[in-house]
Formats: structure tokens, C-alpha cells, sequence
């Protein structure tokens, strides 16, 4: 269950048979992991290796997911591939579970952009508004509102600064929320189907 951390392949499961699929699933992970070979924290690693076998490990994944949400420290879909890898059966679960988490700590990242005000944020993390796509979210949000704000949480975009602009348009919180999360969920419901049954292409991501 384990092994593919230290094997470059995985045996557990065949690999997809016709080449545009693979090349399809290469790309979608390589743009939703945010990076070419990402490298989860050894603890992160052990956590999810001790919990995989635990009927609580949705949960775990859940919480990791709302975390890296509120933080914005790593993009949680690097950790959503192994996590996926480790329980191939369970990824509606997680899926689903991680869409809501995502929701919710959208909702608690707003909130906290509106406490803390602009400047603070901005001058702490002043890479928010340099990020690729930002003046084209911006604009389309400030047009059509949690329609894009849905639409980036299901893109391989990064929605931090989706939210930031969100927070200063005083965009409603539940929608947010709501947006978010259903975004979130049609992403990882897809990346966890294909990471399980697809598991070869992704081995490398791990």
C-alpha cells in the first residue's frame, strides 16, 4: 500500500493503454499540482501512510485539505494525489469531503481578509496580486461575480486571489461558500477518478 513512495511504478494497477490518455491525465496533474514534482513534508508523508488504513481517513484528508485552504501554504492537490493512491476506493468520499472543507475555509479566508484589511494583506503577501491570471480574474469577477469565482475553484488557477478580490467587493459569504465548494468538489471528484483509475500516471506526482 505504501510502496509507491520508493518504486517508480506502481504494480497494484495497469497502466491506461492508449497514449492520448495518458498525455491527458500527465498534463491535467502536472497543472493541478501546481508544480512538475512536487515533495510532500516526511510528516505529511507518515501521517497519511499511518491513517490510510483507518476508517477516519477521509476525515484526515478532509482536514489536511481545509488547512492548506486557510494557509495557502501548498496546493492541496499535491497532497490529494497520494492521499487518492493510498485508498483508490475511497475517492468520492474524499472528493466530496474535501470539496466542503475547501468551501468552508474559503468562507474563513474571506472573513479574515475583511478583518484584517487590505493593506495588511497586501503587504504581507504582496505575490497575491502578481499571480498569473489575477487581472483577468478581477475583471471577470467583478462582471459576473461567484459564476467565475465557481469556475476558478474548478480550474487549476489559484483562487487566492479570486477570494482576496471577493473579500474587497464584499461579495456575500454563503455564496462564496457555496461556490467554492462545488467548485472544489467537480475538480477533486474528477483528479480522485483519475488518479484511481489512472494511478500509473501519477506516481510521479507523489
Amino acid at each position: 500500500m505504501v510502496g509507491f513512495w520508493n518504486e517508480p511504478e506502481t504494480q497494484a494497477y495497469p497502466a491506461p493503454c492508449l497514449a492520448g490518455n495518458r498525455r491527458v491525465m500527465h498534463a491535467f496533474a502536472q497543472r493541478c499540482c501546481g508544480m512538475k514534482k512536487p515533495r510532500l513534508p516526511q510528516w505529511l508523508k507518515r501521517a497519511l501512510i499511518f491513517s490510510a488504513a483507518h476508517r477516519y481517513y477521509p476525515l484526515v484528508v478532509t482536514l489536511i485539505c481545509f488547512i492548506s485552504t486557510v494557509t495557502f501554504s501548498f496546493p492541496f492537490a499535491a497532497v490529494l494525489v497520494p492521499a487518492i493512491l493510498l485508498a483508490p476506493r475511497r475517492w468520492i468520499s474524499i472528493g466530496l469531503l474535501c470539496g466542503i472543507a475547501s468551501g468552508c475555509a474559503a468562507a474563513v479566508l474571506v472573513e479574515i481578509f475583511r478583518y484584517v484589511g487590505s493593506e495588511f494583506v497586501l503587504g504581507r503577501y504582496p505575490e497575491l496580486i502578481q499571480l498569473e491570471g489575477w487581472q483577468w480574474a478581477s475583471e471577470w469577477l467583478q462582471r459576473y461575480g461567484l459564476i467565475v469565482m465557481l469556475m476558478i475553484a474548478a480550474s487549476p488557477m489559484p483562487q487566492t486571489p479570486a477570494l482576496f478580490f471577493c473579500a474587497l467587493a464584499n461579495l456575500p459569504t454563503l455564496g462564496i461558500l457555496i461556490a467554492v465548494g462545488i467548485g472544489k468538489a467537480a475538480k477533486y471528484l474528477f483528479l480522485g477518478w483519475a488518479t484511481a483509475r489512472y494511478p500509473g500516471r501519477f506516481v510521479r506526482y507523489t
